[in-house]
């Protein structure tokens, strides 16, 4: 049904009284029937279908599936560079205390003092990058 516009509502408006009329209460509306939403093309909302015709043709396929490769490896990558930093740093953490040893034997007092004071943040922050890496991998398992 057609909705009306706000003139024809006036026209056929009923005449106000001078008495008002009594209130009666209220009763709750009705809810209203939900009708049934005709089903949606789903290729018209598709990512693919960058043209927005409704259908994907063998160029837009094409383009998709590189995405999708390119996407992949991207992953890939970002797993391996972490992987690799993550080893990087847990070596690193395990050669420290050879190297405040090896400046000790060689008489570089100095150095050993300061890799000795340096420890502390140092462990921490590489126990931080392993800590992070090992809990986003038993997370992401888990999931």
């Amino acid at each position: 049904m057609p909705r009306k516009k706000p003139e024809d509502l006036k026209s056929k408006a009923a005449p106000v009284a001078d008495t008002p009329a009594p209130i009666a209460p209220a009763a709750a509306p009705a809810p209203a029937p939900i009708a049934p939403q005709p089903a949606a093309q789903t290729s018209a909302y598709h990512p693919a279908d960058i043209n927005g015709d409704g259908h994907i043709d063998k160029e837009e396929k094409q383009m998709e599936l590189e995405f999708r490769r390119k996407t992949l490896e991207d992953q890939d990558a970002m797993r391996d560079a972490q992987r690799n930093m993550t080893w990087f740093a847990l070596f690193g953490l395990l050669l420290y205390p050879f190297a405040v040893v090896i400046t000790s034997l060689l008489g570089l007092s100095e150095a050993t003092k300061t890799l000795g004071s340096m420890a502390p943040t140092y462990f921490v922050a590489v126990a931080g990058i392993v800590a992070a890496f090992f809990g986003a991998q038993a997370y992401s398992k888990k999931k």
